[in-house]
């Protein structure tokens, strides 16, 4: 086994999935929102960043949008897709609270998934949209340059989760997490400030979306199904709710097993199936052996210094 091709391949993924079960940890932690479409804010921003920067049609092509535009173009248009569907979602959904509020994102995903499914003139249908523009600069190796972008862009969002959560509007989250009738009391907008939290904690999920389209070269449907929503949210649990480094550190757990499991050369077909069977079971037996002892949240608590 390689060892390069794993390490790169986990810092990849795991730093930009560890942006959304970050950008998650902040949604339900602190502001007390169970998320279940996850996923549609991070396909918002892919496609986003895919659109801008594809070619116009040609041929067999049935997509309408292509401006060809530069790869920064592409970055600063997925954030921007990403919050506007949180705004357009969230406005009608932050009324509801515990199940009703995570069936309803839940439905919400589902119906952008079908939505670029089956209406070709946006995302080209199920083919999708292929050969994505992708920086590359000459000298660079590819592989090393994005998982240098996602690592740093990893730990900017950490820090700017840690300022956000420590600063006075952070305190005010944590009031109205503990008793929402004590902080609209002295005054807090509870409304205004679940709507914000919501909108702001997609527009780091856009530009993880946006670095996956670069890295994949292809945006389609079947890459932004609910799977994606379940494994941030395992690995969340995985890592503990308390803690943004909770966060990370179960994203990259759970992505490094992933990573491991894929990266064995299994010499038949049979035995990568079999494998592929073999990664869900150990993948349930770890996951109850963490719920058990959670020791990523132990040490992400004393990391922290919370008690």
């Amino acid at each position: 086994m390689n060892l390069e091709p794993l390490v790169i391949s986990v810092l990849t993924y795991g730093s930009m999935y560890a942006i959304l079960t970050m950008s998650l940890q902040v949604q339900y932690a602190r502001g007390g929102m169970i998320n279940f479409g996850i996923v549609a804010y991070f396909a918002a921003g892919a496609y986003a960043y895919a659109i801008v920067t594809q070619e116009p049609p040609s041929g067999l092509d049935q997509y309408l949008f292509g401006f060809d535009a530069p790869w920064w173009a592409g970055v600063l248009a997925a954030p921007v897709a990403a919050a506007a569907f949180a705004a357009l979602t969230g406005w009608p959904t932050l009324r509801l609270r515990g199940e009703y509020l995570a069936l309803t994102t839940f439905a919400f995903a589902e119906v952008l998934h079908s939505f670029l499914l089956n209406e070709r003139r946006i995302g080209n249908g199920s083919v999708g949209l292929a050969n994505i523009t992708q920086p590359d600069p000459p000298g660079i190796d590819t592989a090393h340059l994005y998982a240098a972008a996602a690592v740093v862009m990893m730990l900017a969002t950490l820090l700017f989760y840690r300022r956000l959560l420590a600063s006075p509007y952070g305190r005010a989250m944590d009031a109205i997490r503990d008793d929402e009738l004590a902080a609209q009391t002295v005054g807090k907008d509870i409304a205004r400030i679940r709507f914000e939290i919501f909108v702001l904690t997609a527009i780091p999920i856009g530009l993880a979306g946006a670095l996956f389209a670069m890295i994949t070269t292809l945006v389609a449907p079947n890459l932004f199904t609910a799977e994606v929503t379940f494994l941030v949210w395992i690995a969340l649990i995985l890592g503990g709710e308390r803690t943004i480094w909770g966060a990370v550190l179960g994203t990259l757990a759970l992505v490094t097993f992933e990573e491991l499991v894929r990266a064995y050369p299994f010499e038949t077909v049979r035995g990568a199936q079999v494998a592929a069977s073999v990664e869900e079971v150990v993948t349930g037996l770890i996951f109850i052996l963490i719920l058990r002892w959670q020791p990523f949240d132990r040490a992400a608590r004393q990391k922290s210094g919370t008690p």
